[in-house]
């Protein structure tokens, strides 16, 4: 029987690629996505609003019945809102956090069983914005903080029982990658760095799964941000906020 991976967000950018890439390592996958973004008449999609407890509770019970096993769950689907602070209002905010962080954390919990019985590993899709500041997404950027806190502390809690975590970072991806909130009149998305392609992401989570690695930085901004962050983190902020008024 061949291993099992679950991906959230399996509809967008960054889902398909990851569809296609655990395929061809050899994987049975399965993809979740909101019923209306899902793939008419592809049986390996199964509708699923990740913030419904009870949907994703039933989801993962169509899953073990039809597979048998979980080997891998991504946790991928998320929510972007690119503004200033004041540009979204507290709905904005909460819905943000409820795709990154409420979904991932609804979804490991139904996982969790068949994970443990199969040793697997959580993939989470967190991002540069997860461990230092960006500038002009503050909705998301507290979400993905707080997705990558949640699971770094469950990493140590969750060994025990034998299932792994691997926290992948990248930096800006072609396209955004993922799901947006409307933009306010007149807020451009900007960047920094070279960017990086959903394929690019896709490649490197398969790579940290099949060599069992915790931690992976995809793309040079990314990892040129982890190291001046943490040593420098003055400067890192300095040079985060000119290099994006300048538009990268």
């Amino acid at each position: 029987m061949s291993k099992v991976a679950v991906i959230t967000g399996a509809a967008g950018n960054i889902g398909g690629a990851l569809m296609r890439r655990f395929t061809r390592a050899g994987y049975t996958v399965a993809g979740l996505d909101l019923p209306e973004r899902c793939p008419a008449g592809d049986e390996r999609f199964l509708g699923c609003d990740i913030t419904d407890e009870r949907q994703v509770q039933e989801a993962f019970e169509q899953l073990i019945d039809r597979h048998g096993r979980i080997d891998v769950l991504v946790n991928n689907a998320g929510l972007s809102a690119i503004g200033a602070f004041t540009d979204h209002d507290a709905a904005v905010y909460r819905r943000v956090m409820e795709v990154n962080y409420i979904g991932s954390l609804i979804c490991t919990r139904a996982a969790l069983p068949a994970l443990e019985r199969a040793q697997g590993r959580i993939v989470v899709l967190s991002s540069v914005a997860g461990f230092a500041p960006v500038l002009g997404r503050p909705a998301y950027v507290g979400a993905k903080h707080a997705v990558t806190g949640l699971f770094t502390a469950l990493r140590p809690e969750l060994a025990p029982r034998g299932i792994s975590v691997t926290m992948v970072h990248p930096t800006f991806v072609t396209g955004g990658g993922m799901t947006e909130v409307p933009r306010a009149e007149g807020v451009q998305r900007i960047t920094t760095g070279p960017e990086i392609t959903p394929d690019d992401v896709a490649r490197e989570i398969v790579q940290a799964v099949l060599k069992g690695r915790d931690l992976v930085l995809v793309g040079r901004t990314a990892k040129l941000s982890w190291w001046v962050h943490r040593l420098l983190p003055r400067l890192y902020v300095r040079l985060m906020v000119r290099r994006l008024r300048q538009g990268g």
